[in-house]
């Protein structure tokens, strides 16, 4: 009798799909915290440079979706050859980043024209694989083994980001950044080398679909037309209780971002101009909680069911930014308030991280393989939604209001993202006794597994 493969999770080949995430991440953390700083030296306040730094953001409103779908339905005479996600992170992390190099000139010739039509460029290209990134590890990684994946890719993400940062404290402003870019921009394209050498796409993918046809898990049993179909009709197909829960977790997942990324756009300028300090360490101790947090948050998923897991995500971040919030406006002690960055900081990452883990998984939950890029696009429209207007909703509070005021908006919006997480009722699964990984058997507690609770609820 043939031995029943055991479903675990290929960590080597995690980690080459990762890498697409790598060159994303290291690229973000440059662009997040060395251009709010280049635009305050054209003399822009936090509201006007916050204009710029959404540009992104509404780009990727427009482009991830299509991108996604576009990877979807990638031409079958090229998917043969290349895989249909590939090509995109490829030509994407290339090309954006040689207009990175572009956009550094144009700040070291203090041309300002040069460096916005540079940052255009580069952020067109970063769109162009962003999402094609995301869902290749769906692709590749059988559902019930995603949420580890997906702990493993976001430390790709993470090394990518303390990277950056360790270069940047030594660095920065030496030789007008120039050593800095070279190396970010060698490492995006040997990343992007290194997967289109070793990374075999349709291999992978039908690696994956004997595994499964191996253990008897069918993930697109209720696919009954193999055909590709748009977001339109994915978001038809579902019923009433699985589309109000989709709904609440990606206004979660627009509510966090509001939170995160106000930090992550203004705290470059914000520690050195309010606080008087530098941004990379306390950016690093937040790199750091969030990598000590990425493993076992995946496990933890498994025990207690990932909606649980992201609320503790969610609590550790208020948690966090309650403690900042409320030292920064009892004590004007300089030294005070840059000691409590550190702890602020240390709640921040790890429950940012344990919300990360699980909350793409998630969204893509209910997905097939037809529709991954489609609920790829989704999240991600959410996730831009909210980084195209939190920098200069942030901005106009530090601007007219306090510029203290930046960690007070991030709780507000973190602790409004609890209160809507607590309506999710699909994209939990419950681990079975002596599986290597999660099943696909639905949490009791989810719509899922008890169809008379299909109507959403604010308790499990």
């Amino acid at each position: 009798m043939t031995e029943t493969p055991a479903l675990k999770l290929n960590i080597p080949r995690t980690i080459l799909v990762g890498l697409a995430f790598f060159t994303v991440s290291i690229f973000w953390q440059a662009y997040d915290t060395l251009m709010p700083l280049y635009l305050t030296d054209f003399g822009l306040s936090y509201s006007e440079y916050s204009i710029v730094m959404i540009m992104d953001n509404i780009l990727a409103l427009v482009l991830l979706p299509f991108m996604g779908i576009l990877s979807d339905r990638f031409p079958m005479k090229w998917r043969k050859k290349f895989g249909r996600r590939i090509p995109f992170i490829v030509c994407g992390s290339v090309l954006a980043a040689v207009t990175f190099m572009l956009l550094n000139l144009g700040h070291s010739r203090h041309n300002f024209a040069l460096m916005i039509t540079m940052t255009a460029f580069v952020l067109v290209f970063m769109c162009l694989y962003r999402t094609p990134a995301v869902a290749l590890m769906p692709d590749v990684t059988p559902k019930p083994i995603r949420s580890p994946a997906n702990a493993v890719i976001n430390i790709m993400g993470l090394a990518g980001g303390l990277i950056f940062l360790i270069l940047s404290m030594f660095l920065r402003d030496v030789a007008d950044n120039w050593i800095l870019f070279s190396i970010v921009v060698l490492l995006m394209i040997a990343s992007s080398v290194v997967m289109a050498i070793k990374v075999d796409e349709n291999k992978m993918a039908e690696e994956k679909a004997e595994l499964l046809r191996r253990l008897g898990i069918d993930e697109d049993e209720n696919d009954e037309v193999k055909e590709k179909i748009s977001t339109r009709a994915v978001l038809r197909s579902l019923s009433r209780g699985q589309l109000v829960s989709l709904f609440m977790i990606l206004l979660s997942v627009f509510l966090w971002y509001m939170a995160y990324n106000s930090l992550t756009t203004h705290f470059s300028v914000f520690s050195q101009q309010i606080l008087g300090m530098d941004f990379e360490l306390p950016l690093m101790v937040a790199q750091v909680s969030a990598a000590c947090m990425f493993v076992p948050s995946a496990f933890l998923g498994k025990k207690i069911g990932r909606k649980r897991t992201v609320l503790l995500g969610v609590l550790l971040m208020v948690a966090g930014l309650a403690f900042g919030t409320a030292l920064i406006f009892a004590t004007s002690s300089a030294g005070v308030i840059k000691a409590a960055m550190y702890p602020v900081f240390i709640f921040v990452g790890a429950g940012w991280a344990t919300i990360n883990v699980h909350s793409f998984v998630m969204s893509v939950e209910l997905a097939t393989e037809q529709t991954t890029g489609a609920y790829t696009g989704l999240y991600y429209a959410f996730a831009m939604g909210a980084q195209a207007t939190t920098p200069f909703f942030a901005g106009l509070c530090m601007d007219y209001i306090d510029p203290r005021a930046l960690l007070p908006y991030a709780l507000i919006f973190a602790a409004l993202a609890f209160f809507t997480m607590l309506f999710v009722r699909h994209g939990n699964v419950r681990p079975a006794a002596g599986a290597g990984g999660e099943t696909g058997v639905p949490d009791p507690d989810s719509a899922e597994g008890n169809p008379a609770e299909a109507e959403p609820s604010a308790a499990e």
